[in-house]
């Protein structure tokens, strides 16, 4: 068969795969009983089990905290989603959703309307123009890299990393004359958070929550990307084509997420490793369930940023720096040792 290596792989682990997707299911679920019950606004079990809540508890968990878990696990699943497929299409286990520079256009849209006092018009104002930031840059980081996709990525590559730095210098230099309330809104939203979340974005959810499946359907497309541009072109597979598609749908994807959470880092990065050692190397299992397992890290990093410091609270963004760093070194070190 094709994929006879990524078939064996996968096989050795296609038994206890079931069990591990039934061990993810129920910490999500406890994960989802915690954030309802965590917070700065006690929630009574009792009157949750026995469905005998307060006004005031039924505000906090329908208007508050079930959009908070619902969206921590949406971004989750997006970014982890996004992370395991540019890392197939480059071929590369280090390769991020933040790598092309979306979310550096992301934060330079939200800049841009924190400058120019536009947050003042609807509370999504902000999120809206980190979305136009990050669709442009990619749209011209796209530009950038279309000989890319005729010959390698490396182009592409360092046209993202070329435009994130730019975008970080235009950032760094309309901040030096922002006055001290924006620059203080910028850099709680930079840090990554839930605690945003509002059913006013319920549109950028849903828009997620639609382009999430397409991701999935692109095992085989994948699989054969990760054995190189030419071998892949061999076997018959349009290359440029599914490139652009993927990198697009990608864009969107991630685009979308930091409009709803911030600039959270590291899950498109470590996630797709922790699918991989669980259930191969194979991309019909590893997208949903890498997908399934982003969902799960970042609701608990953020249960996990509410619950260490009882009446505060620790940004997402920082949790999942704070987990993601040492792992990130721990790949590091196994790829110098290879």
């Amino acid at each position: 068969r094709l994929f006879f290596v990524l078939e064996r792989r996968g096989m050795m682990r296609e038994k206890g795969l079931g069990r591990v997707y039934a061990v993810l299911f129920i910490l999500l679920w406890l994960i989802f009983l915690g954030s309802l019950l965590t917070g700065l606004i006690p929630v009574n079990v009792q009157h949750l089990l026995m469905g005998t809540l307060t006004d005031e508890e039924k505000t906090v968990l329908t208007v508050i905290r079930l959009p908070r878990f619902c969206y921590g696990a949406l971004i989750g699943s997006a970014l982890a989603a996004s992370g395991a497929a540019l890392q197939g299409v480059f071929g590369n286990p280090l390769a991020d959703p933040g790598l092309l520079g979306i979310s550096s256009g992301a934060s330079l849209g939200a800049v841009l309307v924190l400058i120019l006092n536009l947050a003042v018009l609807s509370p999504l104002m902000v999120p809206l123009g980190a979305f136009m930031g990050a669709a442009l840059i990619s749209f011209f980081v796209a530009l950038l890299g279309r000989r890319s996709f005729k010959a390698s990525v490396t182009y592409l590559l360092l046209g993202g990393v070329a435009v994130s730095f730019f975008c970080a210098a235009l950032v760094s230099g309309l901040l030096s004359f922002a006055p001290a309330p924006i620059m203080q809104q910028y850099f709680f939203w930079t840090l990554g958070s839930l605690g945003t979340a509002s059913l006013k974005a319920w549109p950028l959810a849903g828009l997620i929550l639609v382009l999430l499946p397409g991701v999935f359907i692109w095992g085989r497309p994948l699989n054969l990307l990760s054995l190189g541009g030419e071998q892949a072109a061999a076997l018959g597979l349009n290359v440029a084509f599914w490139r652009k598609l993927i990198l697009f749908w990608t864009a969107l994807l991630t685009s979308l997420a930091v409009c709803l959470g911030g600039n959270i880092g590291f899950v498109g990065l470590i996630v797709p490793h922790m699918g991989r050692f669980l259930s191969g190397a194979d991309h019909h299992r590893l997208l949903p369930f890498a997908a399934l397992i982003g969902a799960v890290f970042l609701t608990f990093c953020d249960l996990m940023g509410r619950w260490i410091l009882p009446g505060s609270e620790i940004r997402t963004g920082i949790i999942t720096a704070l987990l993601g760093s040492p792992y990130f070194l721990y790949l590091l070190h196994q790829k110098k040792g290879a």
